[in-house]
């Protein structure tokens, strides 16, 4: 891992690089208790890490197992994550969520930006017991189509990377963790991965969250997208921004997940 290529951020600013310390939290998370009655699986967003699921993680003791990848392209170097394609990284998403079927009785999903989008492909796929979407990046604040031909534009002429403007966050707290420069190439394979996708209703019983102040993703959107999916409950979170696993309302979040792990499998 080359740590220079990460950084803290905060409302679009870079904060400073990432430390030793800090690089800790960006390792795959991988815990396994006994039994194999649930399981969890985390997604992370572009050009984020597992970090961002640091205060989630804690509170979801209840599962026998909880996984929380890097992502492919992600958490090792900017160079690498050049190579970043979307093609790839649903194929490695589904194998970990089909090892996780074949051993668990319930499996659970979390889906954050980017992740959010996997989560719904996953539950096309797989019979998941439920799908926790946090901002699911499939509309943006920014004209897709637009900025599409504008970064192949600038691939074309021999740009290579933009300046990442991460940490949408509400939160006075929290940072977000995040590679500091975006290789154009990776930008046109992620807006091409949101421009093609095709939402279509969950499988399984859905919670969706939204940020009020959310300027990344365009939360009315994809209220719209869910609004009459009859197995979706949509929350909006009024005083998160876009990171919502680390901003202020994250305690609505993780309550919700603990109250129906309680409950139990859907029927």
């Amino acid at each position: 891992m080359n740590i220079t290529d990460f950084s803290y951020y905060w409302r679009g600013k870079e904060l400073r690089h990432l430390d030793k310390d800090g690089a800790k939290l960006l390792a795959p998370v991988d815990i396994r208790r006994k039994g194999n009655d649930s399981a969890i699986l985390l997604l992370h967003g572009f050009a984020s890490t597992p970090a961002v699921f640091r205060l989630i993680i804690p509170a979801l003791s209840t599962y026998d197992t909880i996984i929380c990848p890097a992502l492919s392209g992600h958490c090792v170097s900017i160079s690498e994550f050049s190579n970043f394609n979307a093609a790839k990284l649903l194929s490695t998403t589904e194998n970990i969520c089909e090892s996780l079927i074949k051993n668990y009785k319930r499996v659970d999903v979390l889906g954050f930006s980017m992740g959010g989008l996997l989560a719904c492909q996953l539950s096309k796929r797989f019979p998941l017991n439920h799908l926790y979407l946090l901002a699911p990046a499939m509309a943006l604040t920014i004209n897709i189509p637009l900025s599409l031909i504008a970064a192949k534009i600038l691939h074309m002429v021999g740009f290579k990377y933009l300046h990442n403007r991460a940490g949408n966050l509400c939160s006075e707290l929290q940072n977000e963790i995040c590679y500091n420069q975006l290789p154009i190439s990776s930008i046109i394979q992620i807006l091409t991965m949101i421009k093609t996708n095709n939402c279509v209703a969950p499988n399984c019983p859905t919670d969706l969250f939204l940020g009020s102040q959310d300027k990344v993703v365009n939360s009315v959107k994809v209220a719209e997208i869910f609004k009459n999916i009859v197995n979706c409950k949509t929350t909006w979170l009024e005083n998160s921004s876009h990171v919502l696993p680390l901003d202020n309302d994250v305690k609505k979040i993780i309550t919700t997940i603990q109250e129906n792990q309680h409950i139990g499998p859907n029927i």
